[in-house]
């Protein structure tokens, strides 16, 4: 880990990126846009011949956090930025230079997470350029980095995260001295791991760190409960799905979970769960009749980066994401990659490839990690949520089934 003692500014080793130029981020999402933002670009657009007023939509933000933000850049009927140029460019950047896109254009995929232990920066998978690790290393790139932080903070002013609260599992406090030690092991062992090997199951054994503090839990017994527990998990397994990768993510608002729906679901006992993809209906024994053991080399690659920033930039647990504990947190985290492999042979099923080259693995991997990044940030779980959450996850050997499912 590359570290700048005066800004207290972490910076992650192994991951590269430099815009590709694909205008993925310029498609469907509004863009907050600062009252400087919307001066400065309402001169240019009017110069262009634009209205304005189907540009822009005036904010009225109730939360102080976002209270930089005065008006929207909305997109056109066609989904795409109105500045975006037929080659994907942006038409702003180019004539005026990158400095004079919307802020939240330039933060883009730059994100820092507030801790304890000073900041820690990270980029967001929605890029293309994260998803295919393309460009210079981000230790490589401090000072963007800084500016960027600055920047940050600059929209941002009253973002700070009390990670004070964060707890090992529900009812049991974890202090972040107890924590950090830990999760520098864990990032290690991720830094190094093998090219093909499962990622998904080294975040199950490292959850054990966690897991022997947890002292007279039992983390796998749900009481009272008769349903049987691979029932459990089909249900959850397909809930996820649905809750992470919606039919059109653009038009999906906040990423929220049903917890009454989905106890509804498992209490009822159903004798087969089926899991719905592109219209088509696949079961349990669909997915099993697809081994994808090991990955290759870059497929598997993408699932270890996006496991270790979520975990190097705190986003899987407490004030990172919905107050989860550290230990569903961790379990999450492995369960997410395993919905993404799910995704995958979903996706070998629909287009009947029984052997997957690996540019197959790869280009499908992508666009599904694509998506998750963009429900998991918004992604705003209720409190019965969490509890739901925390309950079916803190069980090691569930997370062990769900793995093997996805194997």
């Amino acid at each position: 880990m590359t570290e700048i003692k005066e800004s207290q500014l972490h910076i992650p080793e192994g991951i590269n990126f430099d815009c590709t130029g694909c205008g993925n981020c310029c498609f469907e999402w509004p863009v907050p846009a600062t009252r400087d933002d919307f001066e400065r670009i309402s001169g240019y657009a009017e110069e262009r011949g634009f209205d304005n007023k189907q540009l822009f939509r005036v904010l009225n933000v109730a939360d102080e956090k976002l209270r930089v933000f005065s008006h929207s850049l909305e997109k056109r009927d066609d989904g795409l930025c109105a500045f975006l140029t037929a080659d994907k460019r942006c038409s702003i950047h180019n004539d005026f230079g990158a400095e004079a896109k919307p802020a939240m254009c330039r933060l883009f995929p730059y994100t820092f997470t507030d801790t304890p232990s000073g900041t820690f920066a990270s980029v967001s998978f929605a890029a293309s350029g994260v998803l295919f690790n393309t460009g210079k290393p981000l230790a490589e790139q401090v000072s963007l980095l800084e500016s960027r932080f600055a920047l940050f903070k600059q929209l941002f002013p009253g973002l700070s995260l009390d990670w004070s609260e964060a707890q090992l599992i529900d009812g049991q406090p974890l202090a972040w001295k107890d924590y950090i030690g830990d999760e520098e092991l864990i990032l290690e062992k991720l830094e190094k791991l093998e090219p093909e090997a499962r990622v998904e199951k080294s975040l199950l054994e490292e959850a054990e760190r966690f897991r022997k503090r947890a002292v007279g839990a039992k983390l796998d017994n749900i009481a009272a409960l008769t349903v049987n527990p691979k029932i459990i998990d089909q249900v959850l397994i397909r809930n996820l799905l649905i809750l992470y990768f919606p039919d059109n993510v653009y038009n999906s608002g906040v990423c929220e979970l049903d917890a009454q729906s989905v106890a509804r679901e498992f209490l009822s006992e159903p004798k087969k769960v089926s899991f719905k993809h592109r219209g088509n209906e696949y079961g349990l024994q669909d997915l099993l009749s697809i081994r994808l053991g090991r990955l290759p080399r870059e497929s598997a690659d993408l699932l270890r980066r996006f496991a270790y920033l979520r975990i190097f930039s705190k986003l899987y647990f407490g004030p990172g994401f919905n107050y989860l504990s550290v230990i569903a947190g961790m379990h999450h985290l492995a369960v997410l990659v395993s919905l993404l492999r799910i995704r995958l042979k979903l996706e070998l099923l629909y287009r009947k490839i029984s052997q997957p080259t690996d540019a197959d693995c790869l280009s499908i991997l992508a666009e599904d990690t694509r998506t998750l990044e963009r429900r998991l940030t918004v992604s705003s779980f209720g409190q019965e949520s969490i509890a739901m959450l925390e309950i079916l996850l803190l069980s090691p050997q569930r997370v062990d089934r769900v793995l093997s499912i996805a194997g």
